[in-house]
């Protein structure tokens, strides 16, 4: 995963990668996904966007009240 994308994409809060732009971007969250190496898709019934290469719906996007973390950056930078 590119080092880039995290730092312009996603914010360390509380240990946990937090998507920048929040809830309701998917612009932002396709972009990212499509340059991301470990987006995996989640089941289609958690899916959210239209679009099936979007970090909303990946299966390491967790949802947070104002958007999600994302656990494959937690363990692909406890490396």
């Amino acid at each position: 995963m590119e080092l880039n994308l995290v730092e312009h994409a996603f914010e360390l809060k509380d240990g946990c990668w937090i998507f920048k732009a929040g809830l309701a971007q998917y612009s932002q969250a396709r972009q990212v996904a499509k340059l991301c190496t470990c987006f995996i898709p989640d089941d289609e019934d958690e899916q959210v966007d239209d679009e099936p290469r979007s970090c909303y719906n990946c299966q390491y996007r967790r949802w947070m009240v104002a958007g999600f973390e994302c656990l494959a950056l937690r363990h692909f930078l406890q490396k």
